[in-house]
């Protein structure tokens, strides 16, 4: 059985240990100085005779001679020295201390022993200290070899398999050739051609990138080397090429192994951005990278994996054919990926027999699978609060509500005057959200004050929605300005709350106009922020953004108008509850009886 590969632990890591206890020695050693040279008391300087004159008078406590120095403590804790140099006056100003019966002490020439030893010892700790942070310190930016990666051997350490992988079928097929690649490198070869050098995976943040790279190097069996792009940039010039050298050398000596670069848009950003020197180091770095990749034997048994979320900042020469062959998209998943995702991190977890992941799996688009996990994950907190023996539905919709609103702010207290105001706010959008129809059903609303909303209305959608036609766009614009047409006609005032749908309708406006030619401007894109426009376009866009706002607030108004009784209705809800389901607000706008009235 082959012997284990070494862990790599990173410098980096060590790197506030190193310097804490650089710092704890240095700070040993400075205190041994200072008590070494502690603060003599003050010594005044006096001459021969006035020291002879101290020693007539006797008011002293002793005398003490250090070679040539008489040092003399009087009465009152001052202490006076003075230097002779003459042997016969030295004796002289004894014999006046003798006479009047003053005590003379006499001081040892040869130093003592805790004297010599920090003579001897301070210069060579001093020395010492200094080396060892230098060696540190040199060992942190990248002297050391193998310090800037980890390393995750074959024999068992690597957990993660394609089974813990879900909702990504198509990357999981994607990675399976080079599964393959890496198992039978004479397989690909045999015809001549050419197995991939480099995946990129690329999609949003918590889909599953880093963890598809674990999973393929896990299914390979091969060694897995992990690094961030970030950990390529250091504060010394030339350090990130050196550590890319370092990570290739290992790289060729563990072949066949997968090298897993994470957030590679740190280190490979596209050239020539700037003059200053950061970005100069930058550029040599990703020089050396494409030099590296582009020195890969076809038979080496060598696959570099990356992930990014930004692949349109990437340098081209990157991800060019021949370095990173494909590009992987790792979006969000669908229903069925979501179910399948929630599958997975449902295993450790006890659910309610009534629990159906389906249901939860529909309730949530847009969720990631790292979105999905802390639902549960919240939901099972929320269990273990209630003291319950299983994760039931109220406490995923409660960890849904938490996600997707914020959590409650239980300590917040509300003027009745506001919370009525709130109310009304909250039922504009409810009205023109159900008045629509081609917006998302209105799942619950609620004015209890949630993250800095002092209350919430809640549409979900019935399915992912792929493409967004313009209708459904123009009734999300309404929608969001229910809570002002409510305002206006019913407390015949507006309030700030509104300063957040006007935000988001403006944004979906001006999208509307400048990139989906959706106006009567026609097909036009701005472009960059930094490319060049002309100052009558943008007025135009501007003109055509404010249309399409006033439009919506027309048809917002019309909608609050004609559901007056309604709103009511759902107000005094409101008041009462704080918060209603759907079925509750269907039945306020008499879209459904109620069970009594049944």
């Amino acid at each position: 059985m082959p012997s284990p590969l070494p862990r790599l632990i990173p410098h980096s890591q060590k790197s506030v240990i190193v310097i804490a206890s650089g710092l704890l020695i240095l700070l040993i050693v400075a205190s041994l100085f200072i008590i070494y040279h502690r603060r003599q008391p003050v010594v005044h300087d006096i001459n021969s005779t006035e020291l002879r004159a101290l020693g007539e008078n006797g008011r002293v406590a002793s005398l003490k001679v250090e070679d040539e120095t008489l040092i003399v403590t009087g009465q009152d804790g001052t202490i006076s020295q003075a230097i002779v140099t003459n042997a016969a006056t030295q004796n002289e100003i004894i014999g006046v201390f003798v006479k009047n019966n003053l005590p003379v002490e006499f001081s040892s020439l040869k130093p003592s022993a805790f004297s010599t030893a920090m003579t001897w010892m301070i210069p060579f700790l001093t020395f010492a200290v200094l080396g060892f942070v230098i060696w540190r310190v040199y060992a942190h930016v990248g002297g050391g070899r193998g310090g800037d990666f980890n390393l995750v051997d074959a024999n068992g350490k690597q957990s993660v398999g394609f089974m813990d992988v879900a909702g990504v079928d198509e990357a999981k097929a994607e990675l399976a050739e080079t599964i393959e690649f890496l198992k039978d490198p004479e397989k690909f070869g045999r015809l001549g051609g050419r197995a991939p050098r480099g995946i990129l995976l690329s999609g949003p943040p918590g889909t599953g990138k880093t963890l598809l790279a674990r999973a393929a190097a896990n299914e390979a069996g091969a060694p897995f080397l992990s690094v961030s792009g970030s950990s390529f940039q250091e504060k010394f010039a030339g350090m990130g090429a050196a550590r890319v050298r370092r990570l290739f050398t290992e790289a060729r000596r563990l072949s066949p192994c997968v090298i897993f670069i994470d957030e590679i848009d740190a280190l490979g950003r596209q050239r020539g951005r700037g003059n200053d020197s950061a970005s100069a180091d930058q550029d040599q770095t990703l020089n050396q990278l494409l030099v590296e990749m582009d020195g890969f034997d076809q038979h080496s048994g060598m696959v570099i994996i990356a992930s990014t979320n930004r692949p349109d900042i990437l340098d081209s020469a990157l991800t060019r054919p021949g370095r990173f062959d494909r590009e992987v998209a790792v979006n969000l998943a669908d229903a069925h990926g979501r179910e399948e995702i929630l599958k997975v991190h449902a295993r450790g977890l006890k659910l309610e027999e009534g629990l159906d992941l389906v249901w939860i799996a529909r309730g949530t688009p847009g969720f990631s699978g790292a979105d999905l996990a802390n639902l549960l994950n919240e939901a099972a907190i929320a269990a273990t609060r209630d003291g319950s023996e299983a994760i039931g539905r109220k406490h995923v919709e409660y960890a849904r509500d938490k996600i997707l609103m914020g959590a409650e702010r239980q300590g917040f207290m509300m003027d009745e005057d506001e919370r009525y105001a709130t109310a009304v706010h909250e039922a504009g959008h409810v009205a023109v959200g159900l008045a629509v129809k081609n917006g998302d059903p209105i799942h619950k609303v609620s004015i209890l004050p949630r993250g800095r909303a002092l209350g919430v209305t809640q549409a979900l959608p019935e399915r992912d929605r792929l493409m967004k036609k313009r209708e459904y766009l123009e009734d999300q614009i309404a929608m969001l300005l229910g809570g002002r047409a409510a305002e206006q006609l019913l407390l015949d005032t507006m309030t700030a709350g509104a300063s957040n749908d006007i935000e988001r309708a403006v944004e979906i406006a001006r999208k509307m106009v400048a990139e989906f030619g959706m106006s009567p401007l026609g097909p036009i894109h701005l472009g960059k922020p930094e490319d060049p426009r002309s100052q009558a376009l943008l007025d135009r866009v501007e003109s055509a953004t404010s249309d399409i706002i006033n439009a919506q607030m027309k048809r917002a108004l019309e909608v609050v108008d004609a559901e007056r009784e309604s709103i009511a209705r759902l107000v005094e809800g409101l008041m009462d509850r704080d918060t209603l389901e759907a079925d509750e607000i269907q039945i306020c706008f008499g879209l459904k009886k109620s069970a009594q009235a049944a």
